[in-house]
């Protein structure tokens, strides 16, 4: 079998990965908790997993959150649908705002349910505030009141992009205007390599925001470790929907036993390895500006959102670059009409350094053969 160069998962660095430091934390907790494991969490989840999770974002924002208002998922997408379930009636043709770029797993929710994705203009900065209020002025005028902004601030999937406080602020009050509820999907906070990043919308205004967090970016998605936090009544709601038995207090309970003396000389080291890999492959990218003529520039995350010449065709290329043993994410199923547009998204995580070095110019060569530009060996 080939060698696969994956840039295709939003997967952390696996050499990140505390194996042995959690084999330890699992010898010193299970002992402790077989109460806990022979009976259901509950709704909420394990009491020490949400007290790390109020650390960490009392750290990043500087205000308080009452841990008996997190409560924690099966990573962040079961509190995204959970909030589908509490805000949106499946198949009634229900409205939601999203950026025109966003996070496809999200975008595959909505559709289940059936609602209208309104897209808002995205630029270096994040979602456009003028085009914001242009689209929410258009709906109010059709007399529809979306059910809620969907908003990824800080490293946006896929575009990489950090809003910056000013527009932060302007999307809370456009939503407060319209009496519209906003997601603030926040879950890779911790991924930040340039400075700090601004507020959270959340805690811009706790009464009309929900916050969803992860730890599975800076962990492993394999851990399923989400939360997330809204004002009583909006949360209460939203859990009336959570029947599952609540989530696995085993997970819980070891990555809390780990975090409550390593989460953030943990989350240094994952912000080490991960930037080394944007920064080499930005290198990659500006050394093939003739098929990459503009790609984002992060200031954390794990992705990249890179343009392709208007003379290649998107729906050619996944082929073309597999044949070149590379992976990607292709703008399609980012976008939030499901367009095809001259957009891809790197995931750079995952991939090893060795892999970015070989992987980022044989993708330069699939999308100069569709071009017809002969590629000499060993380019």
């Amino acid at each position: 079998m080939p060698h696969i160069y994956n840039f295709a998962v939003g997967n952390p660095d696996p050499g990140s990965f505390p194996a042995q430091e959690l084999a330890q934390a699992a010898a010193r907790i299970i002992p402790t908790m077989v109460e806990n494991l022979v009976t259901y969490p509950g709704n909420r989840g394990w009491l020490p997993l949400r007290q790390i999770a109020a650390e960490r974002f009392k750290k990043n924002n500087g205000i308080d959150l009452d841990v008996d208002n997190i409560a924690l998922t099966s990573g962040s997408m079961q509190a995204i649908n959970l909030c589908l379930q509490n805000f949106v009636q499946p198949g009634a043709g229900d409205t939601v705002i999203a950026e025109e770029y966003s996070y496809s797993g999200t975008l595959t929710a909505f559709r289940r349910f059936g609602v209208k994705v309104v897209g808002v203009d995205v630029d270096d900065q994040g979602m456009n505030m003028d085009d914001l209020e242009a689209k929410m002025a258009q709906q109010a005028a059709m007399g529809v009141t979306p059910k809620f902004i969907y908003c990824i601030a800080s490293n946006q999937n896929p575009t990489g992009t950090m809003m910056p406080e000013e527009r932060r602020h302007k999307l809370v009050e456009i939503a407060r205007r319209y009496s519209v509820p906003v997601l603030d999907d926040d879950c890779y906070a911790d991924l930040i390599f340039e400075g700090t990043a601004p507020p959270s919308l959340y805690s811009l205004d706790p009464e009309n925001v929900v916050y969803i967090g992860s730890f599975s970016k800076v962990l492993g998605p394999g851990t399923r470790l989400g939360y997330f936090t809204a004002k009583p009544e909006t949360l209460e709601s939203c859990l009336t929907w959570k029947i599952d038995g609540g989530n696995s207090n085993l997970a819980a309970a070891i990555a809390a036993e780990y975090f409550k003396d390593h989460l953030w000389d943990h989350i240094g080291e994952v912000n080490g390895i991960v930037k080394e890999k944007l920064d080499l492959i930005e290198q990659h990218l500006d050394a093939n500006k003739d098929v990459f003529p503009y790609h984002s520039h992060p200031k954390g995350g794990l992705f990249i959102w890179v343009k392709l010449p208007d003379d290649v065709d998107t729906t050619k290329l996944p082929d073309a670059a597999l044949a070149q043993n590379v992976r990607y994410g292709t703008g399609k199923a980012f976008h939030s009409g499901n367009d095809d547009i001259q957009w891809l998204r790197l995931a750079y995580g995952y991939a090893s350094l060795d892999d970015i070095r070989q992987g980022v110019p044989a993708l330069a060569n699939a999308v100069r053969q569709l071009q017809g530009i002969a590629v000499a060996p060993g380019r």
